[in-house]
């Protein structure tokens, strides 16, 4: 697996680069993501972080300026539902530290700034990556979220998170009933991860 090239830009070309690796005489064609595509042309002398995937049909290259850019580009795409072409998407709308600070707070709105970004897939992401985000340091601080208890049967601010989200409100109903019937007795950010947890279950 290819993890790290360093050499000379010979190609530009929508959204992605081909890079000679040395004086080789081989290019290699990465994928970056617009917002580092925009600080690059060709003729520069570059060093990439590299994520190799391997698919049936084609082996792809994605091209990272940093380090930390590519672990997290490995996080997003560990998500359920998110492939390389939405991390890339995702990583050129939004700073590493902006999905940071959106998944630990649980900020779907954010999320779903990003083209092809619905509201399953943002409270998908926020699902999956909050415990593997809690401990990285793409952002200087993350703001407190407020962890209030609810009463069991009412979950208000549990439901307009919900909403906020994009769920309908029959499935929001059906949810909370699951929850209620469960007998877990959740603050209100555990009672959101739990219905996102189980809202596709009936």
């Amino acid at each position: 697996m290819i993890g790290y090239i360093k050499g000379r830009i010979v190609l530009k070309d929508g959204n992605e680069i081909i890079v000679e690796a040395g004086q080789s005489g081989v290019g290699y064609r990465l994928f970056m993501s617009q917002r580092n595509l925009d600080e690059l042309n060709s003729g520069d002398e570059i060093e990439l972080f590299v994520y190799t995937q391997v698919r049936e049909d084609a082996l792809e290259l994605y091209g990272f300026r940093t380090w930390d850019e590519r672990n997290l580009f490995t996080m997003l795409i560990s998500a359920k539902g998110v492939g390389a072409k939405m991390a890339v998407a995702l990583l050129n709308h939004l700073s590493p530290a902006e999905i940071q600070v959106a998944v630990l707070t649980g900020n779907a709105a954010t999320l779903k700034k990003v083209p092809g970004v619905g509201p399953k897939v943002a409270s998908q992401l926020i699902l999956d990556l909050e415990n593997k985000l809690k401990n990285c340091h793409f952002a200087d601080e993350i703001p407190e979220v407020q962890k209030r208890p609810v009463s069991v049967g009412a979950h208000a601010d549990t439901r307009s998170a919900l909403k906020n989200f994009g769920f309908m409100e029959s499935d929001i109903d059906r949810v909370l009933a699951k929850l209620d019937e469960s007998g877990e007795k959740l603050d209100v950010q555990g009672e959101i991860r739990w219905a996102l947890k189980n809202m596709g279950n009936r």
